[in-house]
């Protein structure tokens, strides 16, 4: 990340080749980088660009949000998610009920 005044948040990659040291054991490493899409038919539409690009993906429907996670070139871990409005959440005394956003949404989109 950088302080860049004109941009709210900015993310330099670069390539560092096959000889940089991986992440050591007990070292802290990356997990995965997350974008959120502003609506369900973002999430869908950047779903059917990576499939037709042919990138693996899977998608996991956490009751709220539904993430379609990645790898990118180098192996680092992207998830894109699009996350439900609050007052579309259902809960149960307390419980947060998990949804079928991917079942309903994606069926149409050869997602399972």
């Amino acid at each position: 990340m950088s302080a860049n005044l004109d941009e709210s948040h900015e993310v330099a990659l670069m390539e560092v080749g096959d000889e940089a040291p991986g992440v050591q054991h007990r070292q802290v490493g990356l997990n995965h980088m997350a974008w959120r899409m502003s609506t369900l038919d973002d999430l869908k539409e950047f779903y059917t660009r990576l499939t037709d690009k042919g990138v693996s993906s899977e998608a996991h429907d956490h009751g709220i949000s539904i993430g379609i996670y990645f790898k990118d070139p180098d192996g680092n871990g992207i998830e894109v998610y699009y996350e439900s409005p609050r007052d579309e959440w259902h809960s149960q005394e307390k419980i947060l009920c998990m949804g079928t956003i991917l079942k309903d949404n994606f069926q149409d989109h050869g997602m399972k």
